[in-house]
């Protein structure tokens, strides 16, 4: 294969190299491009840091200016009417102290007060100073100045809190239209101004608030702070300028106070303030130098891949042909599995139907058995397999003596071991625990599987081990290791390297001369996986091989295999006076269960579809039956539906009577909607009438 490769890289270096020259072109004339849209795009980033910029610090503001025309509408309402100075107080005291108390109602509030016929009324009751003189404070002069509009103070740091605040002040008019004072109120904007200083465009940068004479608010430097912006450097005189011209400050590039090459943005709001974000220009447009090397990057990571592809399809196709050769071997292998059993399944029959001879008779049947095992292993390997290709493939763990399920898988492939003349020997360590937890039907099929392969393939008269030793013990369980040696034939390097992938064995000529599927080894590798084992092959061509793998298992309760093994009994006549239903449309089928099941003297009624099922159960007296056996695929109505509609009946014993699934869907998401539509339990088919027998214990006999 690595020939026909370089073969393909010199038939196609032209084709590759043209790929080079052309994803080289992309990147140059991509990157002039994709940089002017990261302009654009971060110019956009801080348009929108902007605007939330403006929509937090204009809504804040404006919800501290209608309570204040609120307090200032009422103050002046209170004044038409003609009320004292002390029910304006009272008032005011009552307005500041809602306030106070609800933050969230207005944020910042600090006070609101007012200077009504001449005398100074605060609703926080603070007393001023014997020289305090209202008309003398900027809030009352702004106040007058404006007359009819609010006036807005600059904003100055508050003696007490230390915090940056601003005043609202307004004249109030008595019923004759006369001035009769003022009315105003301090707003802590230090959240404002937090909320600005913390703005960034590309994680780097600060706010900063010009008041409308164009002095600092805030701003990262505390030293400009209250400062003009044209005394303070740089070239903000610049960005001065193009405010009072009204023109738009967006990724205007300028020279910072400190000398850093920067990025500003600036906003005018309603109120005649300036808010804006200062970016350093190295950070403002490290994302453009960013994308440009990343497009490089991804550019010519993009050119090798697509080199690579070039190359790599000719091999992807011949490993492609390849697996459908496999497949189709494979397929052909299966053929060949199931038709010698079937044939022989056939076959026999016929032999048997023209016999009256008993014991050529009974000589068939055992040979139809033998056939239908055989048939019936291939199709569980294939059923396996589909689960693990599907990922679906799961243990079932119990307790069980692991020396009984030992002594099973010896009294299977002893048989064809005794007929080759083998010398078989076992050998297991005095320390490996009497009861294991594991799943212990699959860790029998793995030793089944790897001890049948010695046998296939050591000769007559040859010799296999099979050892087991226990590797090392934790409070959780143990981990066994388990090997199978044989002085067969052996296997070559490079057939190992096939040995576990499925549909494949480890030569073409295998299933022609010792059959199989070439899927056990593949489905052994998945059930050591999933018991946290390994599998492996130690082997030579001609000095026999050594399958060893390991799996993890818990250390199980005797007393408990104990009380299961002590549960055997004679199910003759057990299930006397019951009765059931079996919903079954294949003939053959019923019959087997009737004939089964007739020690038991069960009572059967047969069903040939959902729908009949439904009905008898309907027209049925108040238990009369005690169970239900459910084919799911069946004409007129399937066993799904049928199951709802008896549990959905509303009939006496409909929620209660057993439902039993009997089919040959048998994966787990056909349980599962078994379990969904309304079944009791699941049991599949072919039938393992002890497990039938167990299922109607379980139901009939509690």
């Amino acid at each position: 294969m690595n020939e026909r490769i370089k073969k393909f890289i010199g038939a196609n270096i032209g084709q590759v190299l043209l790929v080079f020259l052309a994803f080289l072109t992309m990147v140059f004339v991509s990157y002039f491009y994709v940089s002017r849209i990261v302009f654009q795009q971060m110019r956009s980033i801080g348009e929108e840091t902007m605007n939330t910029m403006q929509a937090t610090v204009t809504g804040s503001l404006i919800g501290s200016e209608l309570m204040f025309a609120n307090v200032m509408q009422s103050v002046e309402t209170m004044l038409k009417e003609n009320q004292s100075n002390e029910e304006i107080l009272d008032y005011l005291i009552a307005t500041n102290t809602y306030f106070s108390e609800n933050h969230s109602a207005i944020s910042g509030f600090l006070s609101v007060y007012a200077y009504i016929r001449d005398e100074f009324l605060d609703g926080s009751l603070w007393v001023p100073p014997e020289d305090y003189y209202a008309p003398s404070r900027p809030w009352h002069i702004g106040a007058v100045k404006n007359r009819d509009s609010v006036y807005i103070s600059e904003p100055y740091l508050d003696a007490d809190t230390g915090g940056i605040c601003i005043t609202f002040s307004q004249q109030v008019f008595d019923v004759y239209g006369q001035s009769a004072g003022i009315v105003a109120i301090d707003i802590d904007i230090t959240m404002i101004t937090d909320f600005i200083n913390v703005q960034t465009i590309a994680n780097d940068g600060y706010g900063v608030l010009l008041d409308d004479q164009m002095c600092f608010s805030t701003h990262r430097d505390i030293d400009i702070i209250g400062l003009n912006i044209n005394d303070v450097g740089g070239e903000y005189s610049i960005l001065e300028q193009m405010i009072s011209d009204g023109e738009e400050i967006s990724a205007i590039r300028f020279l910072n106070a400190d000398g850093v090459d920067s990025i500003a943005f600036f906003r005018t709001i309603f109120n005649g303030w300036h808010i804006g974000i200062i970016v350093p220009h190295s950070s403002y447009y490290e994302q453009v130098y960013v994308m440009g090397a990343v497009l490089s990057i991804v550019g010519f990571g993009l050119m090798l891949v697509l080199s690579y592809i070039l190359v790599r399809t000719r091999a992807q196709k011949i490993r492609s042909d390849e697996e459908s050769m496999s497949k189709s071997d494979f397929l052909a292998r299966m053929s060949h599995e199931m038709r010698t059993p079937m044939n022989a399944i056939i076959g026999i029959t016929e032999i048997a139907k023209n016999t009256s001879e008993i014991d050529k008779t009974k000589n068939c049947l055992v040979k139809i058995e033998n056939a239908a095992n055989h048939l019936l292993g291939v199709i569980n390997d294939v059923l396996d397999m589909s689960k693990i290709e599907a990922g679906k493939f799961e243990l079932s763990v119990t307790d069980f003596m692991f020396s009984d399920m030992l002594e099973q898988v010896v009294s299977v492939v002893i048989i064809n071991m005794d007929k080759k003349d083998q010398h078989f020997t076992v050998d297991v360590d005095a320390n490996i625990p009497q009861a294991i937890i594991a799943d212990k039907q699959r860790l029998a099929q793995v030793i089944t599987n790897i001890t049948s392969n010695a046998n296939k393939f050591t000769p007559e008269g040859g010799s296999i081990k099979l050892t087991v030793r226990k590797e090392n013990e934790t409070e959780n369980g143990c981990l066994l290791r388990i090997e199978v040696w044989d002085n067969g034939i052996g296997i070559s390097k490079e057939q190992q390297l096939r040995l576990f992938q499925p549909f494949e064995q480890a030569d073409g000529s295998t299933s022609r001369k010792y059959g199989g599927t070439g899927l056990g080894l593949a489905i052994s590798k998945k059930i050591i996986n999933l018991m946290d084992g390994d599998i492996w092959i130690e082997s030579e061509l001609g000095k026999g091989t050594r399958f060893i793998f390991t799996a993890f298992v818990g250390i199980g309760c005797m007393e408990q295999i104990s009380a299961t093994d002590n549960q055997e009994e004679n199910f003759e006549g057990l299930f006397k006076g019951k009765r059931i239903i079996l919903a079954e449309d294949v003939e053959i089928n019923r019959e087997i269960v009737l004939a089964l099941l007739e020690p038991t003297l069960l009572e059967i009624d047969c069903a040939i579809n959902g729908a009949e099922a439904l009905r008898m159960f309907r027209e049925a007296p108040p238990g009369k039956y005690n169970m239900i056996f459910m084919d799911l695929q069946m004409p007129e109505m399937d066993g799904h539906e049928a199951t709802r509609q008896i549990r959905a009946s509303g009939l006496p014993n409909a929620q209660e009577i057993p439902i039993v699934a009997m089919t040959a869907n048998v994966f787990r998401e056909d349980v599962e909607q078994c379990i969904k539509s309304g079944m009791n339990a699941h049991i599949g088919k072919p039938l393992d009438i002890n497990e039938v027998l167990n299922l109607l214990k379980k139901y009939l006999m509690t």
